[in-house]
């Protein structure tokens, strides 16, 4: 990935030797996390003698910093250019959110070790410093995204909430790395996603009475209706609280940076205790990732099911997906960089990778179906794109509901925000 070989690799007035070390830390970081990689990695990736790499960076939380610091810094730059350069009268403003779109993405893929370190909390022992580089520009970006959006007209005059487009958009490119394949073109990827959002994926999509009413949407409505919340655990040492303290800690801090003693000691219970419960930190996470796959595979199965069309099964999906991603958002923040490895049958990741791309496939197929019969219109890897945007978390802007994200996938992703 670009990430590995762009900017994150220079600075100035770095000697060769430097350049060469940070790139490399990069691309571990990227492919490993920042708990998964150890200054002893990294100097056998460059070739050096752990002595002779603390010649160059006193520790791998300089690197990290560093790394994370050039990418807010291309940020904070693509978004001021964005805001200082605003298009002339008459000027395409969508022409404008598609560069912002491209840019952003661009820079998420250059950077992608950065994307990867800012996905979990920073240690509990890091530094000022490295807690700063993880903070992005964030009024600067928004800024931005608010003057592209604010001048499509048919987004301003109703249809697609802006403030959700905007939020879409940002969240979308933002994490790009972790929703796309590596080696992909970034602006291609960009231009895809765009035409997803702003013209949606259908031909011509029904009215929201008919989606309401439609099997698909019964189907959705009664299975998250399903989801409960899990019964409070009967005390301090019940096995229910190891396992809600994997679940919160492995989110919190990734699964590879939480250790068994953190369970623990969030469980409120000594480690013979924790030991006599569960057999291993892998076979809890097993027990996390399978109950929630559990739970998303019976929704998604039964919208399936239900035998609607193309459109009315996809606004079904899009009814479970803005529930899930609220109900297990833990699951989520595990899931977003946690998985890196999963195809391997040794990570335990693996079942649920499996799963995963079982419900990838069927979601192309219903995608083929559709476009064959003219339902749906055709965009290049148009399975990924609306997946990337079913599983953006919209309740954390400004604590959005279930039904405004609903609506929202409904004008955006099947209308289109230019075409609602």
């Amino acid at each position: 990935m670009a990430g590995a070989q762009g900017t994150a690799g220079r600075a100035p007035g770095d000697s060769a030797r430097a350049q060469v070390v940070r790139s490399t830390a990069a691309r571990l970081f990227e492919a490993s996390g920042y708990a998964g990689t150890t200054m002893n990695d990294i100097a056998d990736a460059v070739g050096l003698l752990p002595g002779s790499l603390y010649h160059h960076f006193a520790s791998k939380e300089q690197i990290a910093a560093e790394l994370l610091t050039a990418f807010s810094a291309a940020l904070g730059e693509v978004a001021d250019a964005a805001v200082a350069a605003p298009p002339a009268p008459g000027a395409d403003a969508e022409e404008r959110v598609r560069r912002l779109t491209a840019d952003v993405m661009a820079l998420s893929f250059e950077h992608a070790a950065a994307v990867r370190l800012r996905a979990f909390e920073p240690p509990t022992v890091a530094t000022a410093r490295l807690r700063e580089a993880m903070r992005l520009p964030t009024a600067a970006l928004e800024t931005a995204w608010r003057d592209a959006v604010d001048g499509l007209r048919p987004v301003r005059e109703g249809g697609a909430d802006p403030a959700l487009l905007r939020f879409a958009l940002q969240q979308a490119t933002l994490d790009a790395p972790g929703s796309y394949p590596a080696g992909r073109d970034p602006r291609e990827l960009a231009a895809q996603l765009c035409d997803v959002l702003l013209e949606g994926v259908t031909t011509d999509c029904p009215p929201d009475a008919e989606l309401d009413a439609s099997a698909a949407t019964r189907a959705a409505a009664e299975a998250v209706a399903g989801w409960r919340a899990e019964a409070p655990p009967a005390g301090p040492r019940d096995r229910d609280t190891i396992v809600a303290a994997a679940r919160a800690e492995f989110a919190r801090r990734g699964y590879d940076a939480t250790t068994v003693r953190d369970i623990a000691a969030a469980a409120g219970v000594r480690m013979g205790t924790l030991y006599r419960r569960v057999e291993s930190k892998e076979a809890l996470l097993g027990e996390v990732l399978a109950r929630y796959s559990g739970h998303l595979g019976e929704a998604f199965d039964a919208v399936f099911a239900a035998g609607s069309a193309e459109v009315e099964t996809l606004d079904g999906l899009a009814l479970v997906f803005v529930h899930a991603s609220r109900r297990f958002e833990a699951e989520s923040c595990i899931l977003r960089y946690g998985w890196s490895g999963r195809e391997a049958a040794s990570s335990p990741f693996h079942d649920y990778y499996l799963q995963t791309q079982g419900r990838l496939r069927s979601l192309e197929d219903l995608l083929a179906r559709g476009a064959a019969a003219g339902r749906l219109r055709t965009v290049p890897d148009m399975a990924l794109h609306i997946r990337s945007v079913l599983w953006l978390p919209f309740h954390q802007h400004a604590r959005t509901g279930t039904a405004r994200a609903h609506a929202f996938l409904r004008a955006a992703l099947l209308r289109g925000a230019l075409r609602a």
